[in-house]
């Protein structure tokens, strides 16, 4: 089955997709979803310009999609997070895949949540307390932030904050800090600026 990767030679806004494989990059299984997963902020539209049979209208981006468990995962040691259609009543929504997993198979000790992620981490987290984060360099610079586990060829912190300063430490936007849980009312600029307050919100 022919395998598409992003061409990061190429400038972002006139980037695509090509057939094939190439290590250290993501694979798809589609043109489109390579498109939407490599290029999610991309207004020139040029990635999905470059299909085959293009779309009059570029497809809803990974990035405007919540995440949420799967309502048909029954058996919580296979169970996985979705992003098709809106969010059922009562259900937590999440921003990324791995957030998901994070939140909702934070015990899983399958992997499954994980395992199902288009770009699975090489190491899922076993426990909420043992998450470490990798900077997500398949999004744009300025729009990135960092996703819950390990993987291969990526740096590694034991929190998002680490994360977000060691990864983007030039990032203007704050879209890495702004995706934590309890994002902080201004982003830190190195690790020793890092500073702590009591958490009010949560039982004594």
């Amino acid at each position: 089955d022919i395998k598409y990767y992003p061409d990061y030679d190429t400038d972002y806004e006139d980037a695509t997709c090509l057939p094939g494989k190439m290590n250290g990059r993501p694979s798809f299984d589609s043109m489109a979803e390579c498109c939407i997963g490599a290029y999610p902020a991309q207004t020139s539209g040029a990635c999905f310009a470059g299909m085959d049979s293009p779309p009059t209208v570029a497809p809803t981006t990974e990035a405007d999609k919540k995440w949420f468990k799967d309502p048909e995962s029954n058996d919580f040691t296979t169970g996985t997070c979705i992003n098709d259609g809106p969010v059922p009543s009562g259900y937590v929504a999440y921003g990324t895949n791995a957030e998901c997993c994070a939140g909702e198979y934070s015990t899983q000790i399958t992997g499954a949540c994980f395992a199902g992620m288009a770009n699975a981490p090489s190491a899922a987290p076993s426990s909420v307390d043992d998450i470490k984060y990798y900077p997500d360099y398949d999004t744009d610079y300025e729009d990135a932030t960092c996703l819950p586990g390990t993987m291969d060829g990526r740096p590694s912190f034991s929190s998002m904050a680490a994360c977000c300063i060691g990864s983007y430490p030039d990032q203007t936007s704050g879209a890495c800090f702004a995706g934590m849980a309890n994002a902080p009312s201004a982003a830190p600029s190195a690790l020793s600026d890092i500073k702590y307050y009591p958490d009010y919100d949560t039982d004594y």
